[in-house]
């Protein structure tokens, strides 16, 4: 995906180099303007690096080395020339005019290539300044909501989430982290409508194994639940199925077999139990459930209630 602010037409749009106090006599200067201006990527960071060195005060020339950078996807060397472009203008005396369309852009750039190059304590600032010039801007509100994540501030990430979620849907991953993290604060029933809002987007999505495998468990706890929804073990089996098909050999493979095999066998169906069971123990001979389906397939099934004791409680397995 092209980044919002470093196109020709972006560049063009910022006008000269904000020169304070201008130096017509740097070729430097000059030439940086114009390799920019030109979408010549390789030649502007070569001669504005050159004319920094010569004309360490023109703050512009920042701005346009950080666009070089970020179109050869250097994304530390980016971040750090627009933050330096940032830092120059907060540094001009007060009766100097802000160019305020370019800070915008330039503090949305840095946010962006500090989060591309991993640093995001240093992104974090960034995105959300921008977020707030922009409670719109979905983009930015992902990264934002991902950087939080990372760092472990779930309810800040959720609500970065939902702006996306409301102004972009189309991009599906924020509904699947914000059923992710739903989850893993208990909250099935919220957790399950986005997972289930993630897997209509994007069935074959990067995440839909992981989706599939928590949206399968909520349903099993439904169907445990003091009012048990008679329809949850068939939305546990398709779930579970589909994870199968994704990662057929996973450790979390061996217990959704473990799974699918106690419903069939609450189902009496026990050579459809038995196949589940078996591949379960063939993945994972070593489980702490394994010696108990061993001993549950050598006493047969007659009919097949699940193995005494058993719960399909999945936080127990997984």
């Amino acid at each position: 995906m092209a980044l919002p602010g470093w196109s020709t037409a972006c560049l063009l749009a910022a006008g000269p180099l904000f020169a304070q106090p201008a130096q017509p006599d740097s070729d430097a200067v000059g030439e940086c303007e114009a390799a920019a201006q030109a979408s010549d990527w390789d030649a502007a960071v070569t001669v504005c690096e050159e004319a920094i060195r010569e004309s360490p005060d023109t703050y512009g020339i920042h701005y346009f080395l950080g666009f070089a950078y970020q179109a050869r996807q250097e994304w530390t060397e980016a971040g750090a020339a627009f933050q330096s472009f940032l830092a120059a203008v907060e540094d001009l005396p007060e009766d100097v005019p802000r160019p305020d369309e370019q800070l915008g852009i330039a503090a949305r750039s840095a946010g962006l290539a500090w989060f591309r190059a991993g640093d995001l304590e240093a992104a974090l600032p960034f995105l959300h300044r921008t977020a707030e010039a922009d409670p719109a801007d979905a983009e930015v509100h992902f990264l934002l909501g991902v950087g939080l994540m990372r760092r472990g501030d779930g309810e800040a990430a959720e609500a970065a989430f939902s702006v996306v979620i409301r102004e972009a849907p189309q991009i599906s991953q924020a509904l699947f982290f914000a059923g992710q993290l739903r989850y893993e604060t208990g909250d099935y029933e919220a957790a399950g409508a986005h997972l289930t809002r993630y897997l209509e987007a994007a069935p074959a999505g990067p995440f839909a194994a992981d989706a599939h495998w928590m949206a399968g468990s909520i349903a099993l706890r439904r169907s445990e639940s003091e009012t048990a929804d008679p329809g949850a073990d068939d939305e546990a089996r398709n779930h579970f199925a589909a994870l199968l098909a994704v990662e057929p050999e996973s450790p979390r493979a061996a217990v959704a077999h473990y799974f699918l095999g106690t419903i069939a066998a609450d189902r009496e169906a026990c050579d459809q139990a038995r196949r589940h069971y078996e591949d379960f123990l063939r993945i994972a001979p070593d489980h702490e459930r394994a010696s108990e389906v061993r001993r549950y397939l050598e006493e047969g099934f007659a009919p097949c209630p699940a193995p005494a004791g058993n719960s399909l409680n999945p936080r127990g397995l997984c």
